[in-house]
């Protein structure tokens, strides 16, 4: 519960991002310092939000599986327990991300993001489609020194190639979030365009809702990337493509048809 209202307080921080992003374009001074403001108590909320969720897991697991989170693993009884502490793992790499964003508002401690690299090994990466080894690569990349060593992108490229086999692209939005984290905008449309092209691509039936989240996750990202560019969010059914590429669909944006 935690998790997916997570989901809608991040979705409506984006949308004041973008409408800070559009007043920044048309010189709109005090729009756009309403608008970051009103994002920041967005993100402030976000953050709690995934804190919590993260907090929950690790309290509720370690007191049924007499473990330490991030220094020995579990021995899980079932899916669900695993589902639930990756899902909280990732949630508490969010929370870190999104409360520095907010000016660290709510205190998320950031050493939740290397007890959560040691702690995504104690499960299997090829049957959770990819978001451990996916969850790990993003803490190498925005840990100093963490990536020394490691070959994070080509982490990412094998975690996503199980999430396009599994029906879950959630492997695709570390990626691209991993990517725009570090200003990599050739990565960062790779990530999308990998998102949008999965040969095959099923989505799982017993997982959807963690696909969809992954979907809506993967819109905001390149909507922000379209609106800080170009000045609008990504056109319909066009994740993947560019304005500055032939095939783009920005290319047949008629004016006209917003003026009738």
């Amino acid at each position: 519960m935690y998790t997916t209202s997570a989901v809608c307080s991040e979705k409506r921080s984006v949308d004041e991002e973008l409408r800070y992003l559009r007043a920044t374009r048309a010189n709109q001074i005090s729009d756009a310092q309403d608008a970051r403001i009103a994002q920041k108590r967005l993100l402030e909320i976000t953050a709690r939000r995934q804190f919590s969720a993260f907090k929950v897991m690790r309290s509720h697991l370690e007191e049924k599986y007499d473990f330490e989170y991030g220094k020995t693993c579990p021995n899980f009884e079932r899916d669900y327990d695993e589902l639930t502490f990756i899902l909280g793992t990732v949630a508490g790499l969010q929370a870190v991300i999104n409360d520095i964003a907010s000016q660290q508002m709510v205190g998320v401690p950031t050493d939740i993001a290397p007890l959560s690299e040691r702690a995504l090994k104690c499960v299997s990466n090829t049957k959770w489609w990819g978001v451990p080894l996916a969850a790990r690569s993003v803490v190498w990349n925005i840990l100093p020194g963490g990536a020394e060593g490691k070959d994070v992108w080509g982490s990412f490229n094998r975690s996503m190639l199980i999430g396009e086999r599994s029906g879950v692209r959630l492997a695709h939005v570390m990626y691209a979030i991993s990517a725009q984290a570090a200003g990599d905008e050739k990565r960062f449309r790779d990530a999308t365009k990998r998102w949008a092209a999965a040969q095959n691509f099923k989505p799982s039936k017993q997982y959807r809702l963690v696909e969809d989240i992954s979907t809506l996750t993967m819109i905001n990202l390149s909507d922000r990337y379209w609106s800080a560019n170009i000045g609008t969010r990504t056109p319909i059914a066009s994740i993947g493509t560019y304005w500055d590429e032939s095939n783009s669909a920005a290319q047949d944006i008629d004016l006209g048809d917003l003026l009738e």
